[in-house]
């Protein structure tokens, strides 16, 4: 695995945050966080969807992480805020990290004496019956260090509901994309998919002679790139209860 060393300064705006801005790769999974990127790492929490999880290496000396939120970008702002917890993944000898809450987000200042992994996690306002989405910005930097994506299936893989239909063309049922890139429906339709930009996760999809250019929000969907709707829903397997940072302060 190769891993690149970062020193930036970032300046946070709540103007930036309150715009709508291309989401960087998250994880919804504790177990298999997303790797940080240098500088903004920026991306929308979602009431309806569950935490974001990333990670990235602190480097012998000093590092610091910033986390700003904005508010509400979508569905009803319900009032309340989202949390933020950062958490050494094992801790390691000499390593301390120390949270401070800001207005509108919080900061963790750290230091460590040898390479260790350091996990963060995003969770949403609570709010189960009413969808609130709220955007987030977050940076790691000093003596910092990024990873790379652990192996796996896209994360496009999954079974959709489609929310949209095309005049003329018949009802696709259940819309299943396979890791091979092939898009297979339950009426017996067929299509295909493919990846166009990772970093903001826009995928070129075919179905019969329909082409469509859709970016994908972890854990809800695929939705036009252009128009923002729905296009297609993910059906989730099973709602999680996994919180990794359930012992760690939050802020």
């Amino acid at each position: 695995m190769k891993h690149r060393s970062a020193r930036s300064h970032v300046i946070f705006s709540v103007f930036l945050l309150a715009a709508i801005v291309p989401a960087s790769p998250q994880s919804l999974k504790s177990e298999a966080p997303a790797p940080l990127h240098a500088g903004n790492n920026q991306a929308l929490i979602d009431s309806f969807v569950g935490d974001h999880y990333y990670f990235f290496f602190a480097e012998p000396g000093k590092f610091h992480i910033t986390w700003t939120w904005g508010g509400a970008n979508e569905g009803f702002n319900v009032g309340g805020k989202p949390s933020f917890a950062a958490a050494f993944n094992p801790k390691t000898p000499g390593s301390a990290l120390t949270p401070k809450n800001l207005p509108n987000g919080a900061t963790y200042d750290g230091t460590v004496t040898q390479r260790t992994r350091v996990v963060v996690g995003v969770s949403p306002v609570n709010s189960k019956l009413v969808r609130q989405t709220t955007p987030y910005l977050l940076v790691a930097t000093g003596n910092v260090s990024f990873g790379s994506a652990a192996a796996g299936p896209d994360p496009i893989v999954g079974v959709y509901a489609p929310k949209i239909s095309f005049q003329g063309e018949p009802d696709l049922g259940a819309v299943k994309f396979v890791a091979n890139g092939n898009i297979v429906t339950s009426n017996g339709g067929s299509g295909t998919w493919k990846l166009f930009d990772a970093d903001t996760g826009i995928y070129a999809v075919t179905m019969g002679n329909r082409r469509m250019t859709l970016t994908l929000q972890r854990g809800r969907g695929l939705v036009d790139t252009t128009n923002k709707l729905t296009v297609f829903e993910l059906q989730p397997k099973s709602a999680s209860t996994d919180r990794l940072f359930s012992s760690v302060q939050t802020v």
